[in-house]
């Protein structure tokens, strides 16, 4: 994902995430009606977050159904990415030393982050 979110588009995706459903701009009014965001300032989020990629619109007859293009998850996970490859660059080891909080892993480490992948290459042998 290419665009990270604005505290109000985070706002606003958290709404989409946890519903899972189909919504319109009347259902989201009326949710942060009583927060004090107006029709204008909800059609101006709508638009951004269509653009950017995190909505997909549906028209009918004169209304916009949207739906998330991308779940919490992938959102999340494409930022912790993001954030580790501008600071650490691809090294795994430097990511995993830091960490560890050290300037290296000690074997007792290693030992522990074989256990944790193990434990994950099972996890998906399972699913």
């Amino acid at each position: 994902m290419k665009y990270k979110l604005a505290h109000s588009e985070l706002e606003l995706m958290d709404f989409f995430w946890a519903s899972n459903k189909e919504k319109c701009k009347r259902d989201i009014l009326d949710y942060f009606g009583n927060q004090g965001k107006s029709g204008s300032a909800i059609s101006f989020l709508l638009s951004k977050l269509t653009k950017k990629g995190f909505l997909v619109p549906r028209r009918e007859g004169r209304n916009f159904f949207y739906t998330p293009a991308i779940s919490k998850l992938e959102y999340e996970r494409s930022i912790i990415n993001e954030s580790l490859n501008i600071t650490y660059g691809q090294s795994l080891e430097m990511i995993l030393a830091n960490f560890c909080g050290k300037k290296s892993v000690a074997e007792k480490d290693i030992d522990k982050i074989r256990k944790w992948l193990d434990d994950l290459e099972q996890k998906l042998d399972d699913d």
